[in-house]
């Protein structure tokens, strides 16, 4: 049996009973400095982007605005801190067998819920399986589905019952979870907003209104107060939360705006103390003159082209290979986002153990790559007499605008014609969805800081896959490495399946994401490393000005 959050050397000599013990006031969540100095406002205002479509966890898609509340409102066992590591979160300690398919949590004793009645295992085990009820629908189960829980597939297909998920509630305060196979990223998996616990009685009791003020039940740092839609989301602490005497800022409001000049204006003047975006003339006019109050971290996500690989001008691979190479990245992050991105010649953007992949092509100056690119539109057959004609699809914001008017002029440098075909968000949804596209502005986020995340979404029968790419080869190396324990070895594989994919050229990546906020100057306890973007408000605090 190997034990959660202790150093290898210590796991290998000390008894369980010692490990037990220790356990107890070293796996504290993340905290903010030891007393720091406060302010005497502590009450946190910030843009949400848009109104969430939902507080329950089990509807809310991971980069959705609703994933911004939920990070306060609700914990699951295990939780990313601001560094990126995962820490203890309602679970104290964990153990995992010696063959990886066998994990108990032990939770904090005497947890509670916001309305200060106890939370059990029982409340892990009901939240989990409904992840799976057909009757909820969740966009989440194949989250739940990608942590080889034993007989979630077979339950997600309709051939076992709800209660046949490899999940179990051993007591009170142990929680048992049994998989069909090791997968190395188990903890990566459940620290997402879906895994967290949610009130069977609230729900029982007042069913899709249970996530409405007064009727809300949650277990994170802050219970929810008021929510007026399209106006503002407001929380307050939670007495009862196991940290709570580390949770500084005593309310947060949650607007939102979609205008970034809006926001803007409302931060200048003092309302909001953390944006959810910056526009780029704004970022370099502070960039310049204020750096103190600009706030970003990189994210684990890439802003790309999508080819629909049904189009027949778009099958051969010749001729998406020669659209890529055209693409000038360093001009696009330079002139139309602006915010310091690092240009994609990669799907994945670098992570902690995954250095990025680099194709030979990328290291080309672009009169070379503009060159080859013609060469091949030529070998595919297209030139002056029979032009390569293609349409961009964007959702109507200006950046996209931009970006799809200067992609779309590099390529007519090859003689390809070009329309663009701007749609609001809804029908650019339905567009992308239905495969109603050449060529589509696109991006990927991953759930989770693992390659499988993002590689994932090209394997043949994913629902995300927009392109319609599918290579068995492919998918054979994502099912290799999910096999593969030795991370080393994983992640040979994963590296094998991106070039793979990026020789064969389903998608155009631009840059991968930034996120860039404007912050109070005093608002401490920001991310330093988060991949995943997460912003939990129990971690941050204003120091005296």
């Amino acid at each position: 049996m190997r034990y959660g959050f202790f150093p290898k050397l210590a796991q290998r000599w000390l008894s369980p009973l010692l490990l037990a013990v220790l356990a107890g006031p070293l796996a504290h969540a993340t905290t903010v400095e030891q007393q720091p100095l406060l302010a005497d406002r502590q009450t946190l205002v910030k843009g949400n982007g848009a109104e969430p479509e939902s507080l329950d966890p089990a509807l809310v898609r991971s980069g959705f605005p609703g994933e911004a509340v939920l990070v306060d409102l609700f914990e699951g066992l295990v939780s990313d801190d601001g560094q990126g590591h995962i820490v203890p979160a309602q679970a104290l300690r964990w153990e995992v067998s010696d063959d990886g398919l066998e994990w108990r949590f032990f939770l904090r004793p005497q947890l509670k819920w916001s309305n200060g009645e106890p939370l059990v295992a029982a409340d892990f085990v009901y939240a989990w399986r409904r992840l799976l009820d057909p009757a909820i629908s969740s966009p989440s189960a194949g989250l739940l589905l990608a942590t080889g829980i034993n007989n979630a597939q077979s339950i997600y297909a309709g051939a076992l019952e709800l209660d046949n998920l490899g999940i179990e509630a051993q007591s009170d305060q142990i929680l048992k979870i049994t998989l069909e196979r090791p997968i190395p990223y188990f903890l990566q998996l459940i620290s997402q907003r879906p895994f967290v616990p949610v009130n069977q009685q609230a729900i029982a009791q007042f069913g899709k209104q249970w996530t409405e003020p007064g009727k809300l039940v949650s277990n994170g740092a802050y219970r929810l107060t008021n929510w007026t839609p399209n106006e503002r989301i407001e929380a307050e602490r939670n007495i009862h939360y196991w940290d709570d005497l580390h949770t500084r800022i005593g309310r947060v409001t949650y607007l939102p705006i979609t205008s970034q000049h809006a926001e803007r204006l409302r931060y200048e003047a003092g309302e909001i103390q953390l944006t959810n975006k910056v526009s780029l003339g704004y970022y370099q006019k502070m960039k310049r003159e204020s750096p103190e109050r600009m706030w970003g971290l990189p994210l684990f996500g890439t802003y790309l082209y999508a080819f629909n690989l049904k189009r027949p001008e778009l099958q051969d691979v010749r001729v998406r290979q020669a659209l890529s190479m055209a693409v000038d990245r360093q001009q696009l992050i330079g002139a139309v986002s602006g915010q310091d991105e690092q240009a994609a010649w990669s799907l994945l953007p670098e992570m902690p153990g995954y250095p990025r992949v680099v194709l030979a092509v990328a290291l080309e100056d672009m009169s070379t790559r503009q060159a080859k690119a013609a060469a091949l539109l030529s070998a595919a057959g297209y030139n002056s007499a029979n032009p390569l004609k293609l349409s961009i699809t964007y959702n109507s914001a200006d950046t996209h605008k931009q970006m799809a008017m200067a992609i779309a002029a590099m390529w007519q440098k090859l003689g390809v014609q070009v329309s663009l075909n701007s749609l609001e968000w809804g029908a650019y949804q339905v567009a992308k969805d239905s495969g109603d596209f050449q060529v589509a502005r696109s991006f990927l986020f991953g759930d989770y800081v693992e390659p499988s995340a993002m590689l994932g979404s090209f394997r043949c029968q994913d629902l995300r896959n927009e392109s319609g790419y599918c290579n068995p080869d492919f998918d054979l190396l994502l099912e290799q490495a999910a096999n593969t324990l030795d991370s080393a070895s994983r992640g040979e594989l994963y590296r094998h399946a991106e070039q793979l994919l990026l020789e064969e050229a389903p998608i155009i990546p631009v840059y991968h994401y930034n996120q860039m906020r404007l912050v109070d100057p005093a608002l401490r306890g920001l991310p330093s490393q988060n991949l995943k973007g997460t912003i939990a408000t129990k971690d941050l605090y204003f120091s005296p000005q």
